[in-house]
């Protein structure tokens, strides 16, 4: 029986000589006999379905790894949302690559620009599924930074890109799309005699960005993790960084949305659990720092009736959002 067909493996010299299509594209940043052997252990090993490009003549567009380049550079700020092995002989390189590709991914037309790596991340999919759904076009995507976890996953993303409004009849070129995982975010509360006097827990963390009078976020209990199912990753959130063990099934889900729309296309989603007295009793008097410390991750656990949080300002506009949300039903305050 025959196995699956495998595509085809095309050498570009140059940018202008790649297709318009393919499944994967290696950006090949050198020549010589190392080169040589690599293209040849390329054209033998890849087995996706679809077209494999090697550009070579150095910087290129269309790479979703890249081998060769100055050594002196890093591996991602050389090329940013993009696979580059560490130095080696093509016998241990190209193995790495091909792995990194997988069976690709079909792309065209702009497509080709985004890297595979950016390309299957679900924040990505989704921006992408609402552009071709809204009928616009991706003519061009150029990746401009990236940031990876010490793990080396993917965390945050930025594409320069250019897009035809069909609504519009333009196209616009003037911004970038920032992304990183979605978060959960749990609102632990405590009613009160009035609303003003519902108890919060918020969690307040040392955030580089922050410009909060004292220097810190003050923000719900939340974050982004491997858990497969949202509600999980709230109720790990929340113990992690307040000690408290919820059950995930007293979650209340509330949806999700964008945090800051004209900045990031990643969502928030948002949960909450309404505390008994005794968990009420255990933050006022048991209530320790957590966090992940090997990830430089310091929460401090506190209460706030919501009166305090909005005479002192103490939250950003995308956490009071949320708050009001849970406490009012989105109805104005």
């Amino acid at each position: 029986m025959l196995g699956p067909m495998r595509g085809e493996v095309v050498v570009a010299g140059g940018d202008a000589e790649v297709p318009d299509s393919f499944h994967a594209a290696v950006g090949l940043a050198g020549a010589g006999t190392a080169m040589d052997e690599a293209v040849a252990r390329l054209r033998a090993g890849w087995q996706g379905p679809g077209r494999l490009v090697l550009v070579t003549g150095g910087d290129t567009a269309y790479a979703d790894a890249v081998l060769g380049g100055p050594p002196d550079v890093g591996r991602h700020e050389r090329a940013p949302g993009r696979f580059v092995p560490p130095p080696g002989a093509p016998e241990t390189v190209v193995p790495a690559v091909l792995r990194a590709l997988g069976p690709g991914a079909a792309r065209r037309d702009g497509e080709r620009e985004v890297p595979l790596e950016i390309w299957r991340t679900p924040t990505f999919r989704r921006w992408y599924a609402v552009q071709r759904t809204a009928r616009n076009r991706l003519v061009g995507a150029r990746p401009v930074w990236s940031f990876h976890s010490r793990s080396g996953l993917l965390f945050f993303w930025a594409l320069h890109v250019t897009v035809y409004v069909a609504a519009e009849r333009r196209t616009k070129q003037n911004e970038v799309v920032l992304a990183r995982p979605d978060t959960a975010s749990v609102l632990l509360h405590h009613g009160g005699p009035s609303p003003a006097d519902t108890v919060l827990v918020l969690v307040r963390e040392y955030r580089s960005p922050g410009t909060a009078a004292d220097g810190f976020v003050h923000e719900l209990p939340g974050g982004s993790g491997p858990h497969p199912a949202m509600h999980d990753l709230a109720a790990a959130e929340v113990w992690e960084e307040t000690g408290l063990r919820l059950d995930p099934a007293r979650l209340r889900r509330h949806g999700h949305r964008p945090v800051a729309a004209t900045v990031s296309a990643h969502h928030a989603h948002l949960y909450s659990a309404e505390l008994t007295d005794a968990e009420l009793e255990w933050f006022r008097r048991c209530a320790r720092p957590g966090g992940d410390t090997g990830r430089g991750e310091v929460t401090w656990p506190a209460l706030h009736t919501f009166d305090a949080v909005m005479s002192q300002r103490l939250v950003d506009w995308t956490t009071l959002g949320m708050i009001s949300q849970v406490l009012f039903g989105g109805r104005c305050i």
